[in-house]
């Protein structure tokens, strides 16, 4: 029986990505290895707290059925400085919140592994390491001093996170990279870590291809059963999933002579529209929506192909990857995101596309069937939670 804390550094506790990335995976871990205590320890900035309070019960409820307590503890954010922003200087915050809390969490429920979700967090678990026989897992979940960088941060607060960063994988016991990307480059500089890759999870009991929904809503929607959709779900912005990168794509692939339209399941929809006006995409060549977590299945069932489009390099292999692959959707990305290029490549679910070559989405739309189907098999083999818990599982045994 191990006592785990998985920690968290402000991040959104209602947010579609904490719970299917963080409860579910949590949750089917313990169905696994049900002996395990687990305890997330998530700070909050205190609106936070009080503004989610009713959800927070909800989710409270639900986790302590599979023997996992949640922990909210406040913290404080200072004037003009944003505490998740990942500017360098937040970093002492940060940890002289975090240390005390932790460590005393540590003593009180005999925390045996700390499992630290992102950057921010995690040196006050290595600091606890330092003082104790704690084992720790380092969860990274994105290129952090990269996506500082990308973001229009200054130089030195990259520099700095990739200082840190080193300290992370010098100390932790074990990193978990993504993908095999993820892996190579947290070996480019020096480790001490081993490195285990786990993706990014889906549930694939609840996304599924369902060709009776596709039909109806498509007819709700107004797009006819022999138009190709294609679909980009996620955030919008300017630094990775640029609207104007779409926009760009979609002026090219109006040579393609097909029916075709566009879906965009986003909550930045203001940014998309103001975006896409600034470069004459008219309104009924796409469709642009928001909706919850649980509603994603239903909205991706209706499309054909998912896109992840980026102009600038990355290694990520993003959520919305893996739910494409499991509604049976085949991706279509290029070479900037490293992440999805290296799912396609390896398991054959899509096309890496660097210039807008028409034979090559022709042939795309062709196999689009046989495609959707190996989608769906990879997604069920390598991407379900029930794996990715396993997987899990299979780390803390051997802590």
């Amino acid at each position: 029986m191990a006592n785990i804390a998985y920690t968290i550094w402000c991040e959104n506790l209602n947010s579609a990505i904490i719970r299917s990335q963080v409860y579910d995976v949590l949750i089917e871990k313990q169905r696994i290895e049900p002996q395990d205590n687990i305890c997330i320890v998530a700070f909050q900035p205190f609106y936070k707290m009080f503004s989610q309070k009713e959800k927070i019960k909800k989710t409270i409820s639900i986790l302590k059925q599979s023997n996992i307590s949640l922990i909210q503890v406040p913290c404080f954010k200072i004037p003009r400085l944003g505490l998740s922003s990942g500017k360098w200087y937040i970093f002492p915050f940060v940890f002289l919140q975090s240390f005390p809390i932790l460590l005393f969490y540590k003593i009180i429920k005999k925390i045996s592994i700390l499992h630290c979700r992102s950057y921010p967090i995690t040196l006050a678990s290595i600091a606890i390491k330092k003082l104790s026989s704690a084992k720790i897992v380092f969860d990274p979940r994105s290129s952090f001093p990269e996506e500082q960088l990308i973001s229009g941060k200054e130089r030195i607060t990259y520099n700095i996170w990739k200082y840190i960063e080193k300290i992370y994988l010098n100390n932790a016991n074990v990193t978990v990279s993504i993908t095999r990307t993820y892996t190579d480059h947290f070996k480019k500089a020096k480790y001490n870590t081993e490195f285990v890759e786990i993706p990014n999870n889906v549930d694939t009991n609840k996304f599924r291809p369902d060709k009776e929904t596709k039909k109806r809503l498509r007819s709700q929607l107004g797009i006819g059963n022999d138009e190709i959709v294609f679909c980009y779900s996620g955030s919008l912005n300017n630094s990775w999933n640029d609207p104007n990168t779409y926009a760009e794509f979609i002026i090219q692939l109006r040579m393609l002579n097909i029916k075709h339209r566009f879906l965009f399941i986003t909550l930045n929809i203001a940014q998309l529209k103001n975006s896409f006006n600034l470069y004459g995409i008219r309104e009924e060549e796409y469709i642009a929506i928001s909706c919850d977590l649980d509603e994603m299945p239903n909205n991706l069932a209706i499309t054909d192909f998912g896109l992840n489009i980026m102009t600038k390099k990355d290694i990520r292999m993003s959520i919305k990857s893996a739910e494409y692959l499991a509604m049976g959707l085949p991706i279509v990305t290029n070479s900037n995101v490293l992440g999805a290029k290296e799912i396609i490549e390896k398991y054959n679910t899509g096309l890496v596309l660097d210039n807008m070559n028409l034979k090559e989405i022709n042939n795309l739309i062709i196999s689009k069937e046989k495609l959707s189907i190996n989608c769906r098999e990879v997604a069920c083999e390598f991407f379900s939670t029930k794996k990715v818990a396993q997987e899990y599982s299979n780390i803390y045994k051997c802590l």
